[in-house]
């Protein structure tokens, strides 16, 4: 006997599809003005919902804002983990897991995220909460990456799987300061230049390290 089909929770999926409008809207605002500044009836307007709809999902405009930003940090790690897993395995070294994880980060457009929350999180001309953000975005990425690097690399303790991310992940929170110092993380050829030669600059500095221990 065929069991009936389940009718989908019309409800929850309706939650969902308000949640999902409503960042989506506040994600267009910010591009659209380059900066989180939109009230809440705008928000509302652009996604569609009622203002209601709008605080019964976030607690706060500035809820909204962060949990936006925190979406775009989860569409990077992804782009990462998939750029990692898209790399060939290599012998089992810590020198070829190094060129991997170095690989795999080149492939991600880092910039456009550095700017885009540097941008969003600095409150009314204020660094104040865009350095903890930036941080957020690394120690998520150095988390998730560690254990799943580990899993793939057995035969490696995973101890110094995890000294080797945070050590290539803390040093690019590094070069993403001195980006934004040099170029106000403006978007352009020259300032993507600059991304790319401080990139290598950590890549260089931190690969003579594992070069000499392999």
């Amino acid at each position: 006997m065929i069991p009936p089909l389940i009718a989908p929770d019309r409800r929850a999926e309706l939650k969902a599809r308000h949640r999902r409008a409503i960042l989506d809207a506040a994600d267009a605002l910010i591009r659209e003005r380059g900066k989180p500044q939109f009230s809440v009836n705008e928000l509302a307007d652009r996604a569609n919902v009622s203002r209601r709809t709008v605080f019964n999902h976030f607690t706060s405009l500035d809820d909204v804002i962060m949990t936006t930003c925190t979406r775009l940090l989860g569409v990077t790690v992804d782009d990462f983990r998939a750029a990692t897993q898209a790399t060939p395995a290599g012998d089992g070294s810590r020198v070829a897991l190094f060129e991997e994880i170095t690989t795999a980060l080149r492939a991600v457009d880092l910039p456009t995220v550095v700017s885009y929350l540097w941008g969003v999180l600095a409150a009314d001309g204020e660094n104040g909460r865009s350095q903890p953000a930036l941080t957020d975005v690394f120690t998520r990425a150095t988390e998730q990456l560690s254990s799943e690097i580990a899993d793939r690399s057995t035969a490696i303790d995973p101890f110094e799987v995890a000294i080797l991310v945070s050590s290539v992940m803390n040093g690019v929170a590094v070069v993403a300061v001195h980006w934004i110092a040099t170029t106000g993380a403006t978007l352009d050829e020259p300032s993507r230049q600059v991304w790319d030669d401080l990139l290598d600059r950590l890549i260089g500095s931190i690969r003579m390290g594992y070069a000499a221990s392999s």
